[in-house]
């Protein structure tokens, strides 16, 4: 009695299947060399897999093992195969999966279901991700990157641990953050790259350094023991933000000027007029750079003006800024801010992540200049980075 039979068939084109098919009961008992050269056969998600490709992919020392291993698969109803009649005699054209997931399954292998799963679940992952101030920005960035699964979900995890970092008031080496992945060494140099891509991680407190703190001006800080550090001497000097909690005196200024973006900082500090005193936000403001500010308008108040970049997350970074200043009651605002910023050829559309931030600062109470700034963002749909004009 023949192993298969014919599901169909004419002069030229048959299709054969299992007399008797068993499958998806068990997997049928395969040699190792056979086993070897079906998981090489089902790396591939296609329910039909032309012929001279699964032998192309067995290469020429497993040609008769092809051959041996299609008749059995054949036999056992885990795969139909279709022949063509050629120069008198029927050739295998096409070889068809019965159960193509059952199959990868019990190989060990992955299935499509299961990849689109995983797919679906890191997209719901960064929705989530995208709904934080804190890394929204490299959430909607990872989403819009087209990587692979694997390599994003890494990547998300990254994400996960510097907000549980942030949150819990961390600071240390890079080595202590990649402990919250595992293992001191379970961050990579492309990920520790693609993080300062997005972050200042020492002052997030990350680094091989205590956090920082960036100041230009016509400063003066004062410490006990008769130390003490003119501002003068340099265009910006950055120090420890240890250093701010034992401060005794500090000249105060007209104003404090806040500034995201460091290309703009250095460029207005190395341009400082007398009287103002100028601070680089460096990306989100933490809990370690409010304590410094703290501590220093404690010793030096003065109204602060800020500026970020005319986008949804500079609106935010702006607002945190200005923490210190509220719980001070001291006056701060935004400049170099406004809405004719948007004004420029060549900005960047809003995307996913801008969307959502731009929802959560409709339910905010803004100063006047933010609100020109927001309703501008939403109507026009575009974004743009101070480096442009400041």
């Amino acid at each position: 009695m023949s192993a298969w039979r014919e599901l169909s068939a004419n002069r030229s084109r048959r299709h054969l299947g299992a007399a008797e098919p068993v499958w998806p009961g068990s997997l049928a008992p395969l040699d190792e060399d056979e086993k070897a050269l079906l998981l090489d056969w089902l790396r591939d998600s296609a329910d039909t897999r032309k012929w001279q490709a699964l032998l192309e992919t067995a290469g020429t020392a497993r040609i008769d093992l092809a051959g041996r291993l299609s008749d059995k698969l054949l036999s056992k109803g885990m795969a139909t195969r279709k022949e063509t009649f050629e120069q008198g005699r029927w050739r295998p054209a096409l070889l068809c999966w019965v159960e193509l997931e059952a199959l990868q399954a019990a190989l060990g292998l992955p299935t499509r279901s299961a990849r689109d799963a995983r797919r679906a679940a890191l997209s719901a992952r960064l929705e989530v991700l995208m709904g934080n101030e804190l890394v929204g920005e490299a959430a909607q960035a990872l989403a819009e990157s087209g990587m692979a699964t694997a390599a994003a979900e890494a990547r998300a995890a990254l994400l996960d641990a510097l907000l549980g970092w942030v949150a819990d008031g961390e600071t240390g080496l890079r080595r202590d953050f990649a402990l919250r992945l595992g293992h001191t060494k379970a961050v990579g140099d492309g990920e520790w790259q693609w993080l300062e891509r997005h972050f200042d991680l020492p002052a997030l407190g990350i680094g091989s350094f205590a956090p920082q703190l960036t100041l230009a001006g016509q400063l003066s800080l004062h410490w006990g023991q008769g130390l003490r550090l003119d501002m003068g001497v340099a265009a910006f000097i950055t120090l420890p933000v240890a250093s701010m909690a034992s401060l005794e005196n500090v000249t105060p200024p007209r104003h404090w000027w806040l500034i995201e973006g460091r290309a703009s900082f250095e460029k207005q500090a190395a341009r400082c007029e007398p009287g103002v005193a100028l601070v680089w936000i460096a990306g989100r403001p933490t809990h370690a750079w409010a304590a410094a500010m703290t501590r220093l308008l404690q010793l030096a108040p003065a109204p602060a003006v800020i500026s970020a970049d005319a986008d949804p997350a500079g609106i935010e970074i702006a607002l945190s800024a200005a923490q210190p200043w509220k719980a001070a009651g001291l006056p701060w605002t935004a400049t170099a801010m406004e809405p004719e910023r948007l004004d420029r050829p060549g900005l960047q559309p809003l995307g996913r992540y801008d969307l959502e931030v731009l929802a959560r600062l409709a339910e905010r109470a803004l100063p006047p200049e933010l609100v020109a700034l927001r309703d501008a963002l939403s109507e026009r749909g575009v974004k743009a980075e101070q480096e442009g004009w400041l």
